[in-house]
């Protein structure tokens, strides 16, 4: 439980910690530490992930495809889209756009498909896959939506190989580490990517501490509309989708809860590459990552119940 709490509680702490204290993170910049932080959060990753047990077949390439065009690729037109309708600045619209174009976490999406009795393998695959694809599309898509905003830098090329040095380098040196020396980090090292994600989201929340003082509250109700808006629309198109494509229930759980959920790390890392991480920039997709950690855990429960009593009943049939 503790560790489920340890990021979304850290960052309340880290955002109340600015506004009290704006020179708690003042420190982190100058000394250009954003960059060991992210290194660190890939490193970390990479030695912890596991491969073992994927499944590379027909069928899984077609769903992959499928859930990448609208993860990947849509989800960002829609998110540009909500932020026009709603009026919401440039610098939030970007925010909001970024978070959305992000792959899965490498690690709620496959425990919130365990949680509702999903296809946790091919949670998995689908997890990594999108994770490795998201750095090649993350450039292309960024600078083709943000690009007329001014408001950010959206140099596709700058972007590909920031991402390849801060992302893919980190992320295979950990899992080329673990796998060339069998050695089992400590399980308090889970802790290093969360605590490095509080640690940007400080130095980012520090160095913007006037604009987040002065933080309308209506754009951050807007802001957590819109978030919602998009996570809902992502999960329905994810399900039905797939069930349209007749994929079983049981394979739709893993997609819906890798193709709607976004990554808050590489968000960072990205908005940090784009020089956009001012606290406007960061605040939308904060909401985002929260929301959707909450909507996603509430329905995988649904799921997860139903899916045991309808085993139950099947076995007293039986």
């Amino acid at each position: 439980m503790f560790k489920k709490l340890y990021l979304p509680v850290g960052m309340l702490v880290m955002l109340a910690l600015s506004l009290v204290y704006p020179a708690a993170g003042s420190w982190i910049k100058p000394l250009h530490l954003n960059n060991v932080f992210i290194i660190l959060i890939f490193l970390v990753c990479g030695w912890q992930t596991n491969m073992k047990g994927l499944n590379f077949d027909r069928k899984f390439f077609f769903l992959f495809i499928a859930g990448a065009v609208a993860s990947l690729g849509i989800a960002p037109w829609i998110a540009k889209w909500i932020g026009s309708v709603m009026g919401l600045t440039a610098l939030t619209v970007a925010g909001l756009v970024v978070i959305s174009a992000m792959p899965p976490t490498l690690s709620s999406g496959i425990v919130m498909t365990e949680n509702a009795e999903g296809n946790t393998f091919l949670a998995m695959t689908l997890t990594i896959g999108y994770n490795l694809l998201g750095v090649f599309t993350l450039p292309v898509i960024l600078s083709w939506i943000l690009a007329s905003s001014g408001s950010v830098d959206t140099n596709p090329v700058r972007m590909l190989i920031n991402l390849f040095l801060l992302v893919v380098l980190p992320f295979f040196a950990g899992f080329m580490g673990k796998k060339l020396s069998g050695w089992k980090l400590p399980s308090l090292v889970g802790y290093v990517p969360s605590t490095c994600v509080l640690m940007l989201l400080l130095s980012f929340f520090s160095s913007s501490h006037e604009q987040l003082k002065n933080y309308p509250v209506r754009a951050l109700l807007l802001a957590a509309l819109g978030s919602v808006i998009m996570h809902l629309i992502l999960l329905a198109v994810m399900w039905y989708g797939g069930r349209l494509l007749r994929y079983t229930a049981y394979d739709c759980k893993a997609l819906i809860f890798t193709g709607a959920s976004k990554t808050l790390t590489l968000a960072l890392t990205t908005l940090a590459i784009m020089n956009a991480g001012s606290g406007e920039a960061v605040v939308p997709c904060m909401i985002f990552y929260f929301l959707q950690m909450l909507i996603d855990s509430f329905i995988a429960g649904k799921m997860g119940l139903a899916a045991k009593k309808q085993a139950e009943a099947q076995s007293k049939t039986a």
